[in-house]
């Protein structure tokens, strides 16, 4: 059910006597929009600074017995939270409340700005995280969308208090935002809620922020040398963006060379040549592009040879195609990913807010299974081909 609050899009699936019920708030900003890591700040300073006059945002939710979390992506930044449905009303207008009226002071600046260092250092010590950033710097060269999400230690070090509350109210003002709630709370107790919290009264300006540009061609990189230790390898190249008629067909790719015992990356690199453990493939897209990338865990003794194998299997797809058993498996695959996701009320209000803030329209889980029902071998032959081009291929640690 989408409904408005003010002119806020308020996005509400009712599962009548669920005892719990999951929030999500979506805020069309992130690490695209200021490099230095600012919405990665806001994240941590709606969630962790004092609201009002009491304890913070986290800690109310997580003392009523509920759980939350917040997250930063390259084009949003979403609080979410799953609650016991008596708690959930009231739990959404302490949301509504901490996005709308932070306490952005010095104080509490400083506080998780340290919180944040730490969590940097962390990512810049897994290279499972320092291969990802390197792959998207590499995919999106010079492109926001290449941005490291977090932000960077000197950025971080840089933000004052009014620049996170002039990017506050310039976010809430010109970009994308919508609430979902998913549960055994009802749209006719929510949106009092919200309204009561002060949604209704926020003035905007309208979806208007700043066009962010086209990113520019792909250049194709390889690894010229390997690391002498365990690696993280991952391979990939553009995808389309959300609302493109041929992202499909990039899901079911990867599910056609995924980690499932029924791909046939996995014949290859498990069944046949025990070249890697662990390795996972997805698709991402956002507003004007995507990443179709594949992450693959392997002895440096191996991970040329695993390279090799990657390379020669999106261009055995490009040439002929899925077979059509093969191309049946992935996408019952990518169909179940998406029935998993519609069933997890938390999974599910978070991917309504996500959509509604790349697409402008909520998510239907229906619409995406049959579009998945719809791609032919051409068009899963026809992204191999695009990729193939195009691959771009990072390892970390670097080689010493």
């Amino acid at each position: 059910m989408g409904l408005l609050c003010g002119d806020v899009p308020v996005l509400v699936r009712n599962e009548p006597g669920r005892r719990t019920t999951a929030i999500a708030i979506g805020l069309g900003f992130g690490g695209r929009h200021d490099r230095r890591g600012t919405a990665h700040m806001l994240e941590h300073l709606l969630m962790a600074a004092p609201l009002g006059d009491g304890p913070s945002l986290s800690e109310r939710i997580e003392r009523l017995g509920g759980e939350c979390n917040a997250t930063t992506a390259p084009g949003s930044l979403v609080l979410h939270a799953r609650v016991l449905t008596e708690d959930a009303a009231q739990i959404a207008a302490l949301m509504c409340q901490a996005l709308l009226r932070p306490a952005l002071s010095q104080a509490a600046l400083d506080a998780e700005r340290r919180v944040v260092l730490q969590e940097l250092a962390a990512a810049t010590a897994d290279p499972a995280d320092t291969v990802q950033e390197t792959f998207l710097a590499e995919l999106f060269h010079g492109h926001p969308l290449g941005s490291a999400v977090g932000g960077t230690p000197e950025g971080i070090e840089s933000l004052t208090v009014q620049a996170v509350r002039d990017a506050h109210a310039r976010a809430l003002s010109t970009h994308p935002l919508s609430v979902s709630c998913v549960g055994g709370l009802t749209a006719e107790t929510l949106l009092p809620a919200l309204e009561e919290a002060g949604l209704a009264d926020l003035r905007r300006a309208g979806t208007a922020a700043a066009p962010q540009p086209a990113p520019g061609p792909v250049s194709p990189t390889a690894p010229a040398h390997w690391p002498t230790e365990f690696c993280w390898l991952m391979v990939g190249g553009r995808a389309p963006r959300a609302d493109d008629p041929d992202s499909p067909a990039y899901t079911v790719l990867s599910h056609l060379l995924g980690s499932s015992p029924a791909s046939l990356l996995y014949d290859q690199l498990r069944n046949e040549r025990g070249l890697a453990y662990s390795f996972h493939t997805w698709s991402r897209s956002y507003k004007d592009s995507g990443a179709w990338r594949m992450l693959v865990g392997c002895e440096p003794a191996n991970a040329p040879e695993v390279l090799d194998i990657i390379r020669q299997l999106l261009r055995t797809v490009a040439q002929d195609g899925p077979r059509e058993s093969d191309l049946a498996s992935a996408v019952r695959l990518a169909g179940f990913e998406v029935v998993t996701t519609a069933e997890d009320p938390l999974e599910h209000a978070t991917k309504l807010v996500e959509w509604q803030t790349l697409t402008g329209r909520p998510w239907d889980p229906a619409d995406e299974l049959e579009a998945l029902r719809q791609v032919r071998a051409d068009q899963v032959a026809a992204a191999a081909a695009e990729l193939s081009d195009g691959l771009v291929a990072v390892v970390r640690p670097e080689a010493s």
